[in-house]
């Protein structure tokens, strides 16, 4: 089961959609996978936000497997099977799997989930439960979420310009400013560059606080 490209399989299920569902529903498409995933919340398009942010998630998929344990009756009268269809599984870049379920923290106490973490166990995956991020997380991550198109990516020339210009450690306008002059690129093809890369991971911000161009950049360890 490990071993299998979970992250390649289409849903287990179809998304049924109905006038007055209160789900919010739609396909993310996805700069890791660079293909449509399916999600049934603005939750789960939020993690999937954060999934594409992560550079340790290299594979995605939406609900691709079902759970199916048995479970004995209070009364001792028989057994049935019971199910649960984790919302994500994603493949991380060192091979390993990664169940993913996303709730409102309201929701996250269920004893499915306590049993899909031992399953995780069990077999060697981690799992995840995504109840959504800091609001200000959010607010710049969905904002940076737009230049991750491959469109806004910097070629490999003025990646290199982009990463020696903010180290050491600058603003985000004085390395936007040192790239300009080091490419003789128009600010806005710089500038979206550097945001695609703020992205990607590739250059650092404290995303806990609002973005502007006095915040401070700095270079990851695997940009370095």
């Amino acid at each position: 089961m490990s071993s299998h490209r979970f992250e390649d399989a289409l849903p287990i299920r179809e998304f049924f959609a109905w006038q007055g569902k209160r789900n919010y529903e739609g396909l993310w498409w996805s700069s890791t996978t660079k293909r449509h995933t399916g999600f049934e919340s603005l939750l789960e398009r939020q993690y999937l936000l954060t999934a594409d942010h992560d550079q340790g998630v290299v594979g995605i998929a939406s609900q691709p497997l079902a759970l199916l344990w048995p479970k004995v009756t209070l009364d001792s009268n028989g057994r049935r099977l019971r199910n649960h269809v984790p919302d994500f599984f994603a493949r991380l870049s060192n091979g390993d799997g990664r169940l993913v379920d996303v709730r409102r923290p309201d929701k996250a106490e269920a004893h499915q989930f306590m049993l899909t973490r031992e399953l995780c166990d069990e077999i060697g995956w981690e799992y995840e439960l995504f109840t959504g991020l800091d609001e200000q997380i959010a607010k710049t991550l969905t904002w940076l979420g737009g230049y991750r198109m491959d469109r806004y990516a910097p070629s490999q020339v003025l990646s290199e310009f982009l990463l020696d210009a903010f180290c050491p450690t600058t603003s985000l306008r004085v390395g936007i400013a040192r790239a300009m002059r080091s490419s003789g690129l128009a600010r806005e093809i710089v500038q979206a560059g550097a945001f695609h890369l703020i992205f990607s991971g590739s250059l650092v911000v404290d995303l806990t606080e609002p973005l502007s161009m006095d915040s401070e950049v700095d270079v990851s360890m695997e940009g370095r």
